[in-house]
């Protein structure tokens, strides 16, 4: 299954990609340069503001904030071109257009996918033929995390990725400015997991590095937790002696 997600994932962008190229192209075509050239640095400026204000939000580090930026300002910038290009193209049809694409985008079809799995599941007993989905990680002791590396067979229908399965078993292994960084960027990780089961997965990474950080640092660990923190804040302060790497 999630080999089939992200082939669906490909497919897409490269039919978005292929669309907004055509885009482009018939904005150059049809509309002015000067209009372009405005369109898009307005565009650019905006869509890098608002990835800046999303990865600040986040309190990601400095460098996927220069990843993150310059990449989605020259995508937001692209992608308002082709737009204009196809309104000048074809018209109002071109909602009808952007309408269709979101409307088949993974995120989209993976909700409605996951509401039809969710449906039956309250009337039907859990046949056991299912794959296994729930490895609840209470505390990350090596026996239960020895555990999860042996029931993880590659042939297996096994939704999580085997990556994840290698970050679970090497917690232990990461200092403590690593093991921060993981856990900040594991929420990144967390909202963009496609389907229940990796989102269920990435939740147990995530409850590995806590029991981990709590493990090492109780006192800190509680005060952490005094502070309300965010979901995606950085909690570096308060297990190191430096907030940023």
């Amino acid at each position: 299954m999630v080999d089939v997600e992200l082939r669906y994932l490909r497919i897409w962008r490269a039919a978005v990609g292929l669309l907004a190229s055509l885009g482009v192209v018939t904005s150059l075509v049809f509309v002015s340069p000067a209009t372009n050239l405005a369109v898009f640095m307005v565009a650019a400026f905006t869509a890098g503001a608002i990835c800046l204000s999303v990865g600040l939000g986040r309190d990601l580090p400095t460098s996927d904030l220069l990843y993150m930026v310059p990449r989605g300002a020259v995508f937001g910038g692209l992608f308002v071109l082709a737009i204009c290009g196809y309104a000048a193209a074809i018209g109002a049809r071109t909602a009808t257009l952007i309408l269709l694409m979101v409307g088949v985008s993974p995120p989209v079809v993976g909700w409605l996918r996951s509401g039809r799995a969710d449906r039956p599941a309250r009337t039907l007993p859990r046949r056991t033929t299912l794959p296994r989905r729930s490895i609840r990680l209470p505390k990350a002791s090596n026996r239960q995390l020895n555990a999860v590396q042996a029931e993880a067979d590659p042939a297996a229908d096994w939704p999580m990725p085997k990556y994840l399965v290698a970050v679970v078993r090497s917690v232990g292994e990461l200092s403590d400015e690593e093991l921060c960084l993981a856990w900040r960027r594991s929420f990144n990780q967390l909202q963009r997991a496609m389907g229940p089961d990796r989102r269920q997965a990435m939740v147990d990474v995530r409850r590995a590095y806590l029991d981990e950080l709590e493990r090492r640092h109780p006192d800190s660990f509680t005060v952490w937790l005094a502070s309300n923190p965010r979901a995606a804040g950085n909690p570096a302060r308060f297990f190191t002696h430096r907030a940023d790497h």
